[in-house]
C-alpha cells in the first residue's frame, strides 16, 4: 500500500495532471495538535530530520510548518520547470469544525477566483 507521501509523488508526476493546480488539505488538525506533543515526527521515516524545538503550541505550528514544507519541496522536486502555471496551496483543516470548512472551501473559492481573473488578464 502506497504511503501519503508516495502517492502524492506517483500524481504529481503523471503527465494528465501536468498542467493541474493541487490544492492539499491536511485534515484532523485537531488530533495532530494532541499527537504532535506526545510522539515527535522524526519517529516516522519521512520526518526523521524533524528537530523539535518549542514546547505547547509553539511546538504545534513549528511541525505543522515542517510538515507543510515537506509537501511544498516534494511538489517542486516533482514538478517539471515547464510547468510553472500551476498552483500549489496547503490547507490544515478539522473536518468536524464547520467554521473552519467554510473558511477553507471559502479561501478555495477565493485562490480560484483569482487565478480565473489573471488567466483572464484582468489582474
Amino acid at each position: 500500500m502506497m504511503e501519503t507521501r508516495e502517492l502524492f509523488e506517483w500524481v504529481l508526476k503523471q503527465p494528465c495532471f501536468e498542467k493541474t493546480s493541487f490544492m492539499l488539505f491536511l485534515n484532523k488538525f485537531d488530533i495532530f495538535e494532541k499527537k504532535v506533543l506526545d510522539v515527535p515526527l522524526n519517529v516516522c521515516d519521512w520526518f526523521k530530520d524533524y528537530q523539535p524545538v518549542y514546547s505547547g503550541k509553539q511546538e504545534v505550528e513549528h511541525a505543522y510548518e515542517f510538515v507543510k514544507k515537506k509537501f511544498e519541496k516534494l511538489y517542486f522536486q516533482s514538478t517539471a520547470p515547464h510547468c510553472v502555471d500551476r498552483v500549489f496551496k496547503i490547507y490544515r483543516t478539522t473536518a468536524l469544525d464547520q467554521k473552519l470548512v467554510k473558511k477553507t472551501f471559502k479561501l478555495v473559492d477565493e485562490t480560484l477566483r483569482r487565478r480565473n481573473l489573471f488567466e483572464a488578464g484582468l489582474l
